[in-house]
């Protein structure tokens, strides 16, 4: 990924951190429920996250486990034509329920 995109090292932390959801488990074994379960422990109740910030997170998070997968499965391709791995698809992004973060008051 380093030679395709010119990664910052926050961001590149912040994969690494994403990928090691495995916690000592094969990729090749890993599940799409395990997956799914990562990704709902991102979830906040609106009474702790009333912008519901962690649409963003979700999101983000998402798009890091899409592009391992497809990059572990099919290193061998160029990146536009990697398929989507049965153990991520179907998988959607979540929309913003805001339309924006700032409110009336703020201008």
């Amino acid at each position: 990924m380093k030679t395709e995109t010119n990664l910052s090292d926050a961001y590149r932390s912040m994969i690494i951190q994403t990928i090691s959801l495995s916690k000592n488990r094969s990729f090749t074994h890993m599940t799409r429920d395990e997956i799914l379960s990562y990704l709902d422990s991102i979830r906040k109740p609106d009474m702790l996250d009333p912008l519901h910030k962690w649409i963003g997170t979700y999101n983000l998070k998402r798009t890091i486990l899409l592009r391992f997968f497809k990059w572990f499965y099919y290193s061998n391709e160029e990146p536009k034509r990697m398929k989507i791995p049965a153990v991520i698809q179907n998988i959607p992004m979540l929309k913003r329920r805001e339309q924006s973060v700032y409110k009336p008051t703020d201008l």
